[in-house]
């Protein structure tokens, strides 16, 4: 870890602590205590928003390219773990399911751009997500004070996809994958170099060049296959929508364990915010601080007490605790098969 990412996590958990010490570790606990071990529960129910993703993801794959959903299912489940519990910037987690599943599954390119489509319709599905939560604001509170911010991150994130769309009809991304090539393969070659193995595979560099040159080089051109087929990325929209609306779910049923059951356009306010929040904060690792506050305020938009909005909040912090540990330990698992010798 960087000293800087080690500095973020620091600053995140300093403040979600302060948070909890300012409502009272007593109180906090004992909230915990009256949910009881049915918190445990919310580990297996992830499942149902994890496959919905991996759906989501399978929608935008070209016809003929599709890999078998359970693979799609696993690669969801690695990124989110790594994103959740390691300080990557919500991205060090689609790197590295992008790379788990072309190891598994080709032809690379059409997978990687796959992970990169998901990636950017990620940032749009989070803008829609946002404007939800503006609305049910206005309509449940009348007015808030992070109204105006989740406005200005909505029309942010569109921008981002306009300029995604810019980028893909201009060839910009070709010339992206063309540099993402040159930097690779000179990492690539210092770093064989570096550890004593002078030959390529393919006896010369010449050849390695054209191995990499082969996988990325199509990346590009597997985006705008990708692209030119606006029903499934429709599809990509609606099934994260409905993945969204299960997470307020979680919301919603963490608050009745808690004893202050809330309405279903209230919790879903609450995590679409929520939401928006944590992904403004994307540089700190885990949002640490960032959500736990998030959550204290727009549960006092709906009348839930602060002790227990945090609460809330840590329950979902427990989620991904128990989906995101087993999560890690198969990645590192699945990882080290891989690479056994035969």
């Amino acid at each position: 870890m960087s000293k800087l990412g080690l500095a973020a996590l620091f600053m995140g958990l300093s403040l979600a602590l302060g948070l909890i010490a300012w409502q009272g570790f007593g109180d906090v606990a004992k909230a915990l205590n009256q949910a009881g071990f049915q918190l445990l529960w919310l580990g297996p129910a992830f499942a149902l928003p994890l496959v919905l993703s991996a759906f989501a993801w399978a929608a935008i794959f070209p016809p003929g390219t599709r890999p078998a959903l359970s693979r799609l299912l696993l690669a969801s489940w690695i990124a989110v773990s790594i994103n959740w519990l390691l300080p990557v910037a919500q991205i060090g987690g689609e790197i590295a399911k992008a790379a788990w599943l072309a190891r598994r599954a080709g032809p690379a390119a059409t997978m990687v751009a796959a992970t990169v489509v998901d990636k950017v319709l990620q940032t749009a599905g989070q803008a829609l997500v946002a404007l939800a939560g503006v609305g049910l604001a206005l309509a449940l509170a009348g007015a808030s004070d992070l109204v105006p911010f989740a406005l200005v991150f909505a029309l942010l994130m569109l921008g981002l996809l306009v300029g995604f769309v810019y980028a893909q009809r201009h060839g910009l991304l070709q010339r992206l994958a063309g540099a993402a090539e040159r930097a690779f393969l000179k990492r690539a070659l210092s770093r064989r170099d570096n550890q004593g193995h002078p030959d390529s595979p393919d006896g010369a560099d010449g050849g390695l060049a054209g191995r990499i040159a082969g996988h990325t080089a199509d990346v590009g051109a597997a985006v705008t296959q990708i692209c030119a087929a606006p029903g499934p990325m429709a599809a990509y929209l609606a099934l994260r929508l409905a993945s969204r609306l299960v997470m307020a779910g979680e919301v919603w049923l963490v608050l009745m364990l808690l004893g202050h059951p809330v309405t279903v356009p209230e919790a879903l306010m609450i995590e679409c915010l929520a939401q928006t929040l944590r992904s403004a904060a994307f540089a700190l690792p885990g949002a640490y601080g960032v959500q736990e506050g998030g959550f204290i305020l727009l549960g006092a938009l709906v009348g839930v007490p602060p002790d227990l909005a945090l609460t809330a909040s840590l329950a979902k912090r427990l989620r991904e605790l128990l989906v995101g540990l087993p999560g890690l330990a198969f990645y590192q698992l699945s990882e080290g098969r891989l690479r056994a010798p035969a």
